[in-house]
């Protein structure tokens, strides 16, 4: 039983140690347009040119997190954007979807008042 689990360990460690190979390997280039993921905003297959620029011109602020592992992203974008188009993309805090929902109710009601 002990061999099974050093063995197991060994393995471990050893995926571990690919795993860090692989990051460390990653391309600072983006896949082709032809390479889709699937976006967790809108539910179906997109590819890298769509977050890039689907802010009105600049990246989705979850670009960093569904592409980190396909390439590097963040080196990517480090070298393409200034550096206050990289805060505004990323480092912005971005509103809950329940507090938007509220805010367009009220602006909806605003509308609503003024059309009476």
């Amino acid at each position: 039983m002990e061999k099974a689990v050093a063995g197991t360990l060994r393995d471990r460690n050893q995926m571990t140690t690919q795993n860090s190979k692989n990051m460390d390997a990653l391309s600072a280039n983006p896949p082709e347009d032809d390479f889709q993921i699937r976006c967790p905003r809108l539910g179906h297959q997109i590819n890298f040119a769509y977050c890039r620029s689907e802010n009105s011109g600049l990246p989705c602020f979850k670009t960093l997190d569904c592409w980190y592992n396909h390439f590097d992203v963040h080196a990517y974008f480090s070298d393409k954007l200034t550096k206050e188009d990289f805060e505004k993309s990323f480092l912005n805090k971005v509103k809950p979807k329940v507090s938007s929902l509220f805010d367009l109710i009220e602006q909806a009601k605003a509308r609503k008042g003024k059309q009476i």
